[in-house]
């Protein structure tokens, strides 16, 4: 059944009274969501000020943080809004799309861990001098960022199903292999 199918004979079911009283609650419910992440926002600002962060992290960093943590309260109350109306279709599709922009937001977090991760790793080993250094460094650079793609893949995707997953995760990694040998043999010609 689609959605708009489902709308409409949900409110076709429902009093007018009890549309308009769940209606006021739920746009009650966003402004009050609104005021705790403007809240939010001002405590986590004065914190981080308090705890002289912008003196070790970039400004860009505690910037996205604070969005982060703001966005999570808007999208809690704006959950608890459209439970409010009692629309399970509306609710359960607007959930699936603001997951999303959470899980984007981690995946990219997750992405810049895993490279700031390499590079550190690389750089270790590149300081021990071990025999066949630089081979193993590549090896670990690629590695190490392979597996954060795929927890970064799996964080970005989080709301489609185990079995989904996985299937993206091997096609993921057969592109990216055979990408990768592709390269090797072009770069030795």
């Amino acid at each position: 059944m689609g959605l708009l199918t489902s709308l409409t004979q949900r409110f076709s079911n429902i009093e007018l009274s009890s549309l308009i009283t769940n209606s006021i609650v739920a746009v009650i419910l966003i402004v009050i969501g609104l005021f705790f992440g403007w809240l939010i926002k001002v405590i986590l600002k004065d914190l981080i000020k308090k705890a002289e962060l912008e003196k070790t992290t970039k400004t860009s960093f505690i910037n996205l943080f604070i969005t982060v943590v703001r966005w999570s309260v808007y999208l809690l109350f704006i959950s608890l809004a459209l439970d409010q109306l009692g629309i399970p279709e509306l609710t359960r599709w607007l959930s699936n799309v603001l997951v999303t922009i959470p899980a984007i937001v981690g995946a990219l977090i997750l992405l810049g861990i895993g490279f700031g991760v390499s590079v550190y790793l690389g750089d270790v080993i590149e300081e021990s001098r071990v025999l066949h250094w630089k081979t193993l460094s590549t090896i670990v650079f690629y590695f190490v960022n392979y597996i954060f793609v795929i927890f970064a893949l799996r964080t970005a995707l989080i709301y489609l199903d185990i079995e989904t997953l996985n299937w993206i995760t091997i096609i993921f990694t057969a592109v990216v292999a055979a990408t990768m040998a592709l390269w090797h043999l072009i770069k030795k010609k």
